[in-house]
């Protein structure tokens, strides 16, 4: 299944993203304020936020990725949420033009953004599942980060690619699980 989030769903609160940053908002001058806020900005507009989704019953998937800590689920949703390719480009752009800052700011907006878009749709599956383990992702604990292609064929999606080592392109991607009793 395919989600589409709304905006709000993935907004992430500026003083996170700053943190994120290494910056505190009371430390800017009113200049940087600006840049930061038309960066904030921009990144919701770069975005195309997007989920892929599934519960399995537990038997249905290779135990390669079921992290120890599911033990005695039953069920167990796999989703891989991004932002796109868009404001990977942006970042890139920004980066090798110089504009470090505003690549740093954006890269920072756009890592905060998928946690909020995962978050918010962890909330919305705990709404349904009810009871359930903490989300999980490949590269923690016991789950080979290069499961992620794994479960990126298990969803059948063909949107992101995933390199040897692991890690997804658009790089602002991420493979989540959740256990339910």
């Amino acid at each position: 299944m395919i989600y589409i989030p709304e905006k709000f769903e993935y907004m992430p609160k500026k003083k996170i993203v700053l943190a994120r940053a290494s910056t505190r908002y009371e430390k800017l001058d009113e200049e940087l304020i600006k840049k930061i806020n038309d960066l904030y900005l921009e990144g919701l507009f770069l975005s195309t936020p997007m989920i892929w989704y599934k519960t399995f019953n537990i038997e249905e998937l290779p135990k390669s990725i079921i992290p120890g800590k599911f033990k005695g689920v039953k069920k167990m949703t796999l989703f891989i949420s991004t932002l796109g390719e868009e404001i990977d480009k942006k970042i890139e752009h920004y980066t090798e033009n110089g504009e470090v800052f505003s690549g740093m700011i954006l890269d920072a907006w756009g890592s905060e953004a998928l946690e909020t878009l995962n978050d918010n749709f962890d909330k919305k599956l705990r709404q349904k599942y009810k009871d359930g383990t903490m989300r999980f992702s490949p590269g923690y604990e016991d789950v080979d980060i290069r499961e992620n292609k794994t479960i990126i064929n298990l969803l059948k999606v063909n949107k992101i690619k995933v390199l040897e080592s692991g890690i997804m392109l658009p790089r602002k991607t991420t493979t989540c699980m959740i256990g339910w009793w």
